[in-house]
């Protein structure tokens, strides 16, 4: 699977302060959630969303709560042992709603 458009693979990701651009950035990586199969470029492209994941999980606002939720849920149909351990290690820091979104399906 080719990256998306102004992909940065190299970068660190989320440099913006808005909350929209960090939203997308996990909206349009929900591709990589759905690989039965995924190569290592793409196991890394998840290990990197995870982290991104893990630096906006002590945000409040709702929108980065519900992507986050939405990216572990829709992982977690495929590789169930990743999402449980970012669950093990940082899921108290989401709300409620989102961590039982993320573990929907464990």
């Amino acid at each position: 699977m080719a990256a998306p458009a102004g992909w940065a693979p190299g970068g660190g990701g989320l440099p913006h302060n808005n909350v929209c651009p960090r939203r997308a950035a996990l909206v349009i990586t929900l591709p990589w959630t759905r690989q039965n199969h995924p190569k290592p470029a793409d196991l890394a492209i998840r290990d990197r969303v995870l982290g991104w994941c893990a630096r906006l999980a002590p945000e409040r606002e709702w929108f980065i709560q519900k992507a986050i939720g939405w990216w572990l849920r829709d992982l977690s149909r495929h590789d169930a042992p990743r999402t449980a351990a970012w669950l093990e290690a940082h899921g108290a820091q989401l709300k409620p709603f989102a961590r039982r979104e993320a573990g929907k399906y464990l």
